[in-house]
């Protein structure tokens, strides 16, 4: 979003059939424009279109335009990375250095005039990149910044000050290095000034044990403090996985079959993603719940401010099934 326009442009989805049942993820390139004029909202589909139909870039709305960096294709992780305008009625795309390396689902956050891209998935799976442009000599191309202690991606990824300094700080998602995805709960902060990273916390409520969580959505709040707005907890995620591994390995067309229909059954009867609403602060490192998401909560998608608004566009509220959603919140 940017002033008085909400861009919402490409996206995945299932439009044959569930993924368990031979559907094709399908890529788009259309943008639709939601416009704010005189307190009225309204939808427009203008003509416009991304460079690619891509899904899962990183995404930063600022006051000079959107933000798009990385994402994926059909044919798999992408270095794009560009800045959207709205100028009338005319779409501005200006093109940027292209990410030292393809990646889909990182995370980013603004410090200045300065874009951070941390993590995400390269054709090697989850990374520990960690990059950075800034806008206003992006000639100069992206700087290669050390690198993430742990690979992730499908992370929250926030700026927000430590008290010292506006850092970037990265929360929770997931890895993989065997049959399960692990679900991150480490709490990371990168120090510009020191150009280090150290740990800020835990995933972890009062009195309770950590927890992993993964393909939420966040933003940072205030001068010291970031929202993260649900996400995967990844049991039935998990028990996807080895099942799926459990019926590569079956031995006998009856037990593949009864392994993949367990499969089914879990992803169909799915209850939709963690509703709670976490509030991190970056100055004690707490974690406390500060509410809870009314409707479904939508994941792999992205939660900026736009006329102090919380805004959370589309994503997925279960596994395979999209969502038409834009969620419009604010805090009490």
């Amino acid at each position: 979003a940017c002033q008085d326009y909400l861009l919402v442009g490409g996206g995945s989805n299932f439009e044959d059939a569930m993924p368990w049942n031979g559907g094709t993820k399908r890529y788009h390139d259309r943008i639709y424009r939601l416009s704010r004029k005189d307190g009225q909202l309204s939808w427009a589909q203008p003509g416009w279109k991304l460079p690619l139909a891509m899904a899962y870039s990183a995404c930063l709305s600022t006051e000079q335009g959107i933000y798009s960096l990385g994402g994926e294709t059909a044919d798999g992780p992408v270095a794009n990375a560009f800045r959207l305008r709205v100028d009338g009625d005319s779409l501005q795309l200006d093109e940027l250095p292209d990410l030292p390396v393809a990646v889909t689902s990182g995370g980013a956050a603004l410090i200045g005039s300065t874009i951070y891209v941390v993590g995400g998935i390269d054709v090697d799976g989850a990374s520990k990149h960690c990059f950075a442009l800034d806008t206003e000599a992006p000639d100069a191309g992206w700087q290669i910044l050390p690198s993430l202690p742990v690979p992730l991606s499908h992370a929250v990824v926030a700026a927000q000050s430590d008290g010292d300094e506006t850092c970037i700080y990265v929360l929770g998602g997931r890895n993989k290095s065997g049959i399960t995805s692990t679900f991150l709960s480490d709490i990371w902060k990168y120090s510009p000034s020191k150009q280090q990273w150290s740990k800020a916390g835990e995933l972890k409520l009062d009195g309770q044990a950590p927890f992993g969580l993964s393909a939420g959505t966040g933003l940072p709040y205030g001068d010291q403090d970031i929202l993260v707005f649900g996400g995967d907890k990844g049991n039935i995620f998990n028990e996807t996985e080895r099942l799926i591994d459990a019926a590569a390995k079956a031995e006998t067309d009856e037990e593949r079959a009864k392994y993949q229909a367990q499969k089914i059954k879990n992803l169909t009867s799915h209850p939709g993603f963690c509703k709670d609403v976490y509030l991190f602060n970056c100055l004690t490192g707490e974690l406390t719940l500060a509410g809870e998401i009314g409707g479904d909560t939508q994941v792999t998608t992205t939660a900026f401010w736009w006329n102090g608004q919380i805004i959370i566009p589309g994503g997925e509220v279960r596994p395979g099934v999209r969502s038409k959603l834009v969620t419009q919140g604010t805090l009490e």
